[in-house]
């Protein structure tokens, strides 16, 4: 049972840390140019929709996830953060090559 938990959790962290990554980067740039980001209620929308998306892809992905046998906790978040990244970052890249980004 907690395996699984833990599994969700990291499946969901993996997808969010991959949708924050652009506002990240955005920061990362106005910092090394000097400028200053104010936080806009955009970031907040944009921040609950991938929130949003993230537990959806979360969920829709957690099925198809199979732990081998005794597995770390460790071993098993790195795992499901890594396929979580991974599957929105995928997803991603579809949707900017559809042009719905």
């Amino acid at each position: 049972m907690w395996e699984e938990l833990l599994a969700f959790v990291g499946v969901l962290l993996g997808c969010l840390a991959r949708s924050i990554m652009p506002f990240l980067r955005k920061l990362r740039r106005a910092a090394e140019q000097g400028r200053v980001v104010c936080w806009d209620h955009r970031y907040t929308a944009t921040l609950a929709a991938s929130a949003f998306l993230s537990l959806a892809a979360a969920a829709l992905i957690m099925p198809s996830l199979t732990l081998p046998g005794p597995i770390s906790p460790v071993a098993a978040f790195c795992l499901a953060f890594a396929i979580g990244l991974g599957s929105n970052g995928f997803l991603n890249e579809l949707a900017k090559q559809a042009g719905m980004v």
